[in-house]
C-alpha cells in the first residue's frame, strides 16, 4: 500500500522539478533584462518638483511618503502602454499613488484629449520633448518605477503583466511600509 504512495510522491517531485526550473530561469531572465534596461535616476529625483498638466506641483518624496508610488513613463503610440494604463487607473487611490509621465506625446491639449477619449483619470506630467526621460535615462516604454519613501525599490521596462505589477507592489508594501 505504501509503494503507490511513494511512487506518486516521486512523480510529483520530478514534475515539480521540471516545472520549477524553467520558471526560475524565466524569472532570472526577466530580472536581468529589467536590470539592463533600468533607468539611472539622478540623486535629486525624489525632491525635484514635477508639474502636472492640471497645474499641480508634486515631488516623488511627498507622493511616496505614506504609500507606494508607481511612476509610469508612457507615450500615446506605445501598444504595451495601452495595456498598462488601465491597471494604473485601478491602483491609483487608497493604497497606492500613481504618477504618469507622457513622454514625447504632444502638447498638454492633445494629451488631455487622449486621456478624456480613453476615460483615464491619472495625474500626468507632460515630458513633451523627452528631456525628463533622457535625464532619468528611461530608454523604453512603458517603464514603471516603484518608489517607497523617496527611494526607488524596483523598476520594470517593457510590457509587464498585471500579476507582475501586483506582486512587486505587494513586495514594496510588505517590506517598505
Amino acid at each position: 500500500m505504501n509503494n503507490w504512495y511513494i511512487v506518486l510522491i516521486n512523480r510529483f517531485k520530478k514534475v515539480g522539478l521540471y516545472l520549477l526550473l524553467p520558471l526560475l530561469c524565466l524569472i532570472l531572465i526577466i530580472r536581468l533584462v529589467d536590470g539592463i534596461r533600468a533607468p539611472d535616476l539622478p540623486a535629486d529625483f525624489a525632491s525635484r518638483s514635477l508639474h502636472t498638466i492640471d497645474g499641480r506641483d508634486l515631488t516623488l518624496a511627498e507622493l511616496s511618503e505614506k504609500k507606494p508610488l508607481l511612476v509610469l513613463f508612457w507615450d500615446r503610440w506605445c501598444a504595451a502602454c495601452h495595456d498598462t494604463i488601465p491597471l494604473m487607473v485601478r491602483l491609483n487611490g487608497k493604497r497606492t499613488n500613481v504618477l504618469t509621465v507622457a513622454s514625447q506625446s504632444g502638447n498638454d491639449i492633445s494629451i488631455v484629449r487622449y486621456l478624456d477619449g480613453h476615460h483615464i483619470t491619472l495625474p500626468v506630467v507632460n515630458d513633451s520633448n523627452g528631456s525628463l526621460a533622457a535625464h532619468w535615462q528611461v530608454t523604453s516604454k512603458p517603464t514603471l518605477i516603484f518608489v517607497a519613501k523617496g527611494e526607488v525599490v524596483s523598476t520594470s521596462s517593457g510590457w509587464t503583466s498585471n500579476t507582475g505589477v501586483l506582486l512587486r507592489l505587494w513586495w514594496v508594501r510588505k517590506w517598505q511600509y
